[in-house]
């Protein structure tokens, strides 16, 4: 899967793809690749933005979120957040869009990127 150079940026929607198999194993999302026959363990924040990845909300709107659970502000989680979705993105593991997307999109896209 190709990786494009548009930076991300707070207003991209996060999408997990729906090509791959994920399951929350005591706490943390362990994601499964079948095509590239890779496994993915996320640590606890990495599940947190991994279950909010489903197109709905922009990068500001999961950091936002991780506020509520986590001793931080926005201002300071926004560039993890920007940086974890590059490297998901980057993985192929997840989709970034300018636009809300869903994973059926994403499908019936054929999993290019959408926006």
């Amino acid at each position: 899967m190709e990786t494009s150079t548009v930076q991300v940026t707070p207003e991209h929607y996060l999408v997990r793809s729906p090509f791959l198999a994920w399951r929350i194993i005591e706490g943390e999302a362990v994601v499964i690749s079948p095509q590239e026959r890779e496994l993915h363990s996320l640590n606890e924040v990495g599940t947190a933005i991994w279950r909010l990845a489903d197109g709905s909300r922009t990068l500001a709107q999961i950091a936002q979120e991780l506020t509520q659970t986590y001793d931080v502000t926005a201002e300071e989680v926004l560039p993890d957040v920007l940086a974890f979705a590059q490297a998901l993105r980057d993985k192929g593991v997840a989709f970034i869009s300018d636009h809300p997307t869903s994973e059926e999109e994403i499908e019936q896209a054929g999993g290019e990127q959408v926006g």
